[in-house]
């Protein structure tokens, strides 16, 4: 039996876990509470970075203050002597308030980051303060504290880089080893209170979290529905076809007009599937389905390489078009898809890319170095 080699191994806890957990029920809930919990009936329309940055500032603020005010005012915390603030918290403040679409500022990561460095940070520093000579250890035992957090976060799907500091500051901060154990329940109020901000601050003009647990569907997959196509009920109205089409989200359609989408009750959407249904619905207001033909037309009769450049959320169609010219017989010859984009967590559809780019030995993908 031949072994895997090491770049091929691949562990994702999400794919035992996921099949066992309930679908989203937000949608049950009265619709003010759910819009600040996340949900939307229809995405929610991005906002300049001038409101980013002000309701960054807001939260950022609001979160710290009600942190530190709910820690100061805490009998049951001050017994134990604590910290102002767990300084790894305004590392999260960032993520939470600045960069909310980031997958490190879910609250999955934003939580169990923080709680499982707080586990592992006081786990380490007690085995090290096994030895007499613990204070000319303390150095050693921040790195092994924040190294092996680093590892069980990437396990458990739940990275969250201030997790990294909570669970070095369990080592080397005199005030924090002295608190043992009661460390951890101190970062787990923490953290969710600056989620409990963020879900009132995020939601005022923007939408957060994008989602709870994971992007990716969870639970026992059903077989997908029959789909009707118009062309076979020419008899039917337009406005009959679209209330069939809305009665239909009952079975998870989602139903795209040039004026919105409407996804069912209790669906999420990720960023790349929110890219695509926006694309769909522009199309659909400025129809020209030939643009992808005229292309492939236009590369037929020459011999040098088709280049795709794109940027940023410009990423959709063209991925589109790679496709459509890679399954297109006529064109051979070598293709280059160049994509640049923010910063690396903001490369919507790289695994698709980088696998077609192993399938299709012709096809070259790049992307560009980000600013960051």
């Amino acid at each position: 039996m031949k072994l895997p080699k090491a770049q091929e191994i691949d562990f994702d806890l999400d794919r035992y876990i996921n099949r066992y957990l309930p679908q989203s029920q937000l949608h049950r809930l009265p619709w003010p509470i759910a819009r600040f919990l996340g949900y939307r009936r229809v995405p929610q329309p991005e906002v300049g970075n001038l409101l980013v940055c002000a309701w960054a500032f807001v939260g950022a603020f609001s979160g710290l203050i009600l942190v530190m005010g709910v820690f100061k005012s805490s009998e049951t915390i001050q017994a134990h002597h604590p910290p102002l603030v767990v300084a790894s918290l305004g590392a999260t403040a960032i993520l939470d308030y600045q960069t909310i679409q980031s997958p490190l500022a879910q609250p999955r990561s934003s939580i169990l980051g923080h709680v499982l460095g707080a586990v592992v940070g006081v786990g380490v520093t007690k085995l090290f303060m096994l030895r007499s000579d613990f204070e000319d250890l303390r150095w050693v035992a921040g790195a092994v504290c924040t190294a092996l957090a680093s590892l069980v976060m990437g396990l458990t799907n739940t990275v969250h880089p201030p997790g990294g500091a909570t669970a070095l500051l369990a080592a080397v901060d005199p005030t924090v080893d002295a608190m043992g154990w009661f460390f951890v329940p101190l970062v787990l109020i923490g953290s969710l209170l600056m989620l409990g901000c963020a879900l009132v601050v995020n939601n005022i003009q923007r939408q957060f979290p994008m989602f709870w647990w994971t992007p990716r569907d969870v639970g026992r997959k059903r077989g997908p529905p029959d789909i009707e196509k118009t062309s076979e009920v020419p008899q039917e109205g337009r406005e009959r076809r679209i209330s069939r089409a809305v009665g239909l989200l009952r079975e998870n359609s989602i139903v795209i007009t040039p004026d919105q989408v409407v996804i069912p009750d209790g669906f999420t959407l990720g960023l790349e599937e929110k890219g695509i249904l926006e694309v769909l619905r522009d199309r659909l207001r400025n129809p020209d389905h030939l643009k992808n033909i005229e292309i492939i037309k236009a590369t037929v009769g020459v011999s040098h390489p088709v280049i795709l450049l794109s940027a940023g959320v410009g990423v959709t169609p063209l991925v589109s078009l790679l496709n459509t010219i890679t399954h297109a017989a006529s064109i051979q010859r070598r293709i280059h898809f160049i994509h640049g984009s923010r910063g690396t967590l903001t490369r919507a559809f790289k695994d698709h890319d980088q696998a077609l780019e192993k399938k299709v030995p012709r096809i070259r993908v790049t992307f560009a170095k980000p600013i960051d």
